[in-house]
């Protein structure tokens, strides 16, 4: 039975109620009685704080803690002033109650055993360091050297693709020149550009351009002052005639070519124009063939910049990007390629390339970036990349081949280590275990530790010392529970009349509980509730408790206060935190007529509930200064009948299944009223 424990005290309830009533009330409960409401203090016990291990004392000045050495007994814990309560002064005011406990810095007091690495940690950490250093080394020295020859591979690639870019692009050039001459010097070219004919022009250099190897190439024949005669403009094997009459004269290579300068690579410029696409013009003077040559006219021949990447570029994986004197992107053979950096422009001469390491799209590239110049005019920056996918592939398989290779040691290593440290460890793990077990309260943990070691004797002393730990909490809980019960009688003792009431009431609510199968925590809480319901009346005159006869409306009022002044006195002790909602609601109704709050049905605690039924079924079966009490089955009838109306159903329903263990409960505790046949009103029991 889980209430077997709690029996027990009320059998020892039963027997010091036949022996005080042999021998009637003790000198300090009648001096008690007598005592003057204004001044009337009530004391309760010493209580063992398990969070401190400690024994709080309001005798102590200085916080009431008085620590408990190492084999040291539980106190002999009497009225010790713990809690002190006084009644309100004449204007209703100024309850005074104070519950010591231990400072937040000594509650939250540190493990020490926290602040230190674990021996496993000490064991392992060695094995693991001396492996990351060995591979990290090992990882360190081995790329090196692979991806130093790795490195040299593509850098000769890169060079190598650099000079075919540039001889490609030389190629290019050359071709474009013989064009531009044969144009130049086709017959009858001087003779229609001098007078101005560009539609003779065009039938003229349409062949040459239709024949051309780019897909796209456009000719442009100028007059003497720089306007346009005639364009040709091949896109996809499809010639178009271009006549916009469009003036290039203030362009410097135009205003070379029509005043006939020579330069050291002959007659011939090259100008880089902004149109999209960008193109790049060679431009040569037209002679007219007579015995004094002059310039008839110019010929410009371009073609876009892009076509030229991608013929420099060909079937090739490199990639290679014009860019201007800023950086710009003038043309690629790829997409997305990004712009380039002032630093490297600055370190950029006619004499020295640069190597940059990069990233494009997400792909590592090497280029080399060279300055850009064509028949002696700098145009910008010429970039080749390769692609580096091959060193970073053939660098991570290394890496990788390392990486696993260690770790396969590693893992060995630090498994060995595991296994050592927990050979060692485990014994001393149950032993932590158990003590963070202990430490929060649960005194019965004792450590299985088969070890002749130094371990083992310190697991042995362990249990030794949590079992004298246990003992003396186990006798803590029983003197805690002794001076509950003082309390409770000093209480009942102010009125003969309901003397040792609240140990019925406990008592009576452990056996409801047992049929509504409560909690074991539960049944602790209604027993604490159950001796403490009418702690409250330490408010109320005895006067009126005492009162033969009715009460008036100012004597109800101050009957009916008594809950709320039980809550007050006790809200502040931590643990009669659970026990507070019963005293303060022990007078309410199912039907919702009760008080102090009025509550009605499922708002009204279970436990509530209980000590509600508990309380009316002992003041029915108790003697009152204007009634005798009644039977306990006429009291029982009546409990029966207000089922639903002051009385919670369910638990009326409880009280009929333990009816005999009730009955049997109460006679061993003295109580046996006299049966007579007079009724009640129910709602007038206080």
């Amino acid at each position: 039975m889980r209430v077997h424990r709690l029996r027990k005290t009320g059998r020892r309830d039963a027997g010091r109620v036949r022996e005080r009533r042999g021998c009637g009330l003790g000198r300090r409960e009648r001096d008690d009685r007598r005592r003057p409401q204004s001044g009337y203090e009530c004391h309760q016990f010493a209580h063992y704080d398990t969070s401190i291990r400690g024994w709080l004392d309001t005798r102590c000045p200085e916080g009431g803690i008085r620590p408990s050495s190492a084999g040291q007994a539980a106190p002999a814990i009497g009225l010790a002033p713990l809690l002190s309560a006084k009644l309100p002064s004449k204007d209703g005011k100024g309850w005074a109650f104070s519950y010591q406990t231990a400072s937040k810095q000594e509650r939250k007091r540190p493990n020490p055993m926290l602040r230190h690495p674990s021996l496993r940690r000490r064991i392992v950490l060695p094995f693991i360091v001396l492996v990351v250093f060995v591979g990290a080394v090992g990882i360190a020295v081995v790329s090196a050297q692979v991806g130093g020859s790795v490195e040299g591979a593509v850098d000769n690639s890169l060079v190598r693709s650099s000079l075919r870019s540039n001889d490609r692009l030389a190629g290019v050039e050359n071709d474009r020149l013989q064009q531009l001459r044969a144009a130049t010097n086709t017959a009858g070219i001087d003779g229609v550009v001098a007078r101005g004919d560009g539609a003779a022009a065009g039938r003229l250099l349409g062949p040459i351009v239709g024949n051309a190897q780019p897909e796209h190439l456009v000719l442009r024949v100028l007059n003497a002052s720089g306007r346009q005669l005639v364009g040709l403009d091949r896109s996809d094997a499809t010639v178009q005639t271009l006549s916009d009459g469009a003036s290039y004269s203030s362009l410097a290579a135009v205003q070379h070519a029509l005043r006939g300068d020579r330069d050291a690579l002959g007659d011939k410029y090259l100008l880089l124009t902004g149109e999209t696409p960008a193109m790049v013009y060679w431009v040569a003077p037209v002679w007219t063939e007579t015995p004094t040559p002059a310039v008839a006219g110019v010929v410009l021949l371009g073609q876009s910049l892009a076509e030229i990447a991608q013929t420099i570029t060909g079937s090739s994986p490199m990639a290679v990007t014009f860019y201007d004197s800023g950086g710009s992107v003038l043309a690629s053979s790829r997409s997305s390629t990004p712009t380039l950096s002032g630093e490297v422009r600055h370190e950029v001469t006619p004499n020295t390339p640069v190597r940059v390491a990069t990233q494009w799209d997400g792909r590592p590239y090497r280029l080399v970036v060279n300055d850009w110049t064509m028949r002696g005019t700098q145009l910008g920056y010429l970039s080749t990349a390769v692609p580096a996918d091959d060193l970073s592939g053939s660098l991570n398989a290394i890496r990788f081949v390392l990486v696993a290779l260690f770790g396969a040691i590693a893992l060995g290593t630090i498994l060995i280590g595991l296994a050592l440290a927990d050979r060692i460890t485990r014994p001393i793990d149950e032993l932590v275990a158990s003590m963070r077990v202990v430490s929060a309260g649960d005194y019965s943990r004792r450590v299985q530790v088969d070890s002749p070691d130094e371990i083992g004797y310190l697991a042995r002393t362990f249990n030794e010392m949590t079992a004298a730990l246990q003992a003396q909490i186990r006798e803590r809980d029983d003197a805690y529970f002794r001076n509950l019960e003082a309390l409770a009688r000093a209480i009942d003792a102010r009125d003969p009349y309901t003397f040792e009431h609240s140990a019925r009431v406990a008592a009576i609510s452990l056996e409801l509980a047992e049929g509504l199968q409560l909690s074991e925590a539960d049944l602790v809480v209604l027993r604490r509730a159950g001796l403490l319901h009418d702690v409250g009346k330490i408010g109320v005159s005895d006067k009126v408790l005492a009162k033969p006869g009715p009460l008036n409306e100012e004597e109800w009022a101050a009957i009916r206060r008594h809950p709320v002044i039980g809550y007050d006195m006790l809200k502040d002790v931590p643990f009669l935190q659970p026990s507070l909602d019963p005293i303060r609601h022990h007078h309410e109704r199912w039907d919702g007529e009760g008080y102090p709050d009025g509550l009605k049905g499922t708002s009204i605690s279970q436990l509530a509930r209980v000590v509600t039924l508990a309380d009316a079924f002992d003041a029915m079966t108790s003697d009152r200064p204007y009634r005798k009490g009644f039977s306990f089955e006429f009291a029982a009838r009546s409990i029966v009948n207000e089922a639903g109306r002051q009385f919670d159903p369910a638990v009326v329903e409880a009280f009929k299944e333990r009816k005999a263990a009730i009955f049997a409960r109460l006679e061993e505790m003295g109580k046996q009223p006299t049966p007579h046949a007079s009724d009640i009103r129910l709602d007038s029991v206080a």
